[in-house]
């Protein structure tokens, strides 16, 4: 029997990487967390230049990008619960994700933070570029339907919550294209 994928998106910095180790030690069945920070900030998957930055990402990134999608139906197909964060950038990004998971358990969350707290969280850590949270902020929610929305500045506990019951509660439909 095919897995499930509950997909976290929203902005850089919005705190979705910490809602899916949380949610992957809370969720009552045994969920995987998968995202594509393992590819991008693990100096051991991509190529990189003497300074630590990646080499060659304007040509690996469509790959990369594509791999990591069709990455998720297999992991499903095989029986995986899947919790995911992802930054679905632009509306073409969102068709190629709901192309290749077409058919399968989808819950979508959306993780919305306010610019001035994804700013002060971008500043506080190292691994970002600055400026890309406000350029996120402003798109990544503008294309994608939700099963459910949550609120960054919201206690941790009270988010993960939020989501295993509503996602327990939810009438299950397969993702479709449209």
């Amino acid at each position: 029997m095919p897995g499930s994928l509950i997909l976290v998106n929203g902005a850089s910095s919005a705190g979705k990487t910490t809602l899916c180790r949380a949610l992957r030690d809370a969720l009552p069945r045994p969920f995987l967390h998968f995202s594509l920070d393992f590819f991008m900030f693990d100096a051991n998957v991509l190529p990189r230049t003497p300074e630590g930055r990646i080499r060659d990402w304007q040509q690996l990134r469509p790959r990369v990008f594509e791999g990591f999608n069709r990455c998720l139906p297999a992991l499903l197909d095989a029986g995986n619960n899947l919790v995911v964060d992802y930054i679905i950038e632009t509306p073409a990004m969102w068709a190629e994700f709901r192309h290749f998971l077409s058919g399968h358990d989808v819950f979508l969350v959306g993780v919305h933070c306010p610019i001035e707290e994804l700013e002060r969280r971008e500043q506080a850590r190292a691994d970002r570029r600055i400026g890309d949270a406000r350029r996120d902020a402003e798109t990544v929610h503008t294309f994608t339907p939700y099963d459910l929305e949550l609120d960054c500045t919201e206690p941790l506990a009270e988010n993960v919550q939020k989501v295993i019951q509503t996602w327990e509660t939810r009438i299950m439909h397969p993702f479709d294209m449209t």
